[in-house]
């Protein structure tokens, strides 16, 4: 039998990779060595005290809400809400950073932007945290220029992603939760 992905099975396996990263981030922050792909300067970690776990907690709460805030607003001004908190700096934004990237690296892999190089071929592979950041700003102008049909399109795109990882980030970043001491 020839092996045969469907969109949505595509879809569901690149949120699998993206959640991957976050918690390979989580359990490389508790020893010696990060992942430079998620590693904040040893300055800002230090004055917003962000841990690797707080990083896949806020990432998990931000994405259960984020394709809600896509029904609200819409695509485009979803993203433009989450770029400014983004760029504000504090313990949310790299959260934040991690959506806005994984949602338009998606977009562009599923030909709804432009690509900008190969990088749908090797998609577990980022390295450089600032080209990646780049892209993404310059993926939002680009879906931002487009005509509604194409943005509603994507919309719907994006809206299947966000489900997908949010599924995926429940299943794979739900820390249970802890009972008392007579375990109920």
């Amino acid at each position: 039998m020839i092996g045969f992905k469907s969109i949505a099975d595509e879809r569901l396996d690149f949120a699998l990779e993206r959640v991957q990263e976050v918690i390979k981030a989580a359990e490389l922050g508790k020893g010696d060595k990060e992942d430079p792909r998620l590693k904040l300067t040893p300055q800002k970690r230090k004055e917003e005290k962000l841990t690797p776990s707080e990083l896949a907690k806020n990432y998990h709460q931000y994405i259960k809400s984020f394709g809600m805030l896509v029904l609200n607003s819409g695509l485009v001004a979803a993203l433009l809400f989450a770029q400014g908190k983004a760029n504000k700096g504090d313990k949310k934004a790299e959260a934040y950073n991690l959506i806005i990237e994984h949602l338009t690296k998606w977009l562009r892999c599923s030909g709804y932007l432009e690509k900008v190089d190969d990088e749908c071929e090797n998609i577990q592979n980022v390295q450089d945290r600032e080209k990646e950041a780049q892209k993404a700003k310059n993926s939002i102008q680009q879906l931002y220029s487009k005509n509604s049909p194409h943005i509603r399109q994507a919309t719907r795109e994006a809206l299947a992603f966000l489900q997908d990882l949010k599924r995926v980030a429940d299943a794979r970043l739900q820390k249970p939760e802890k009972t008392g001491n007579d375990g109920k």
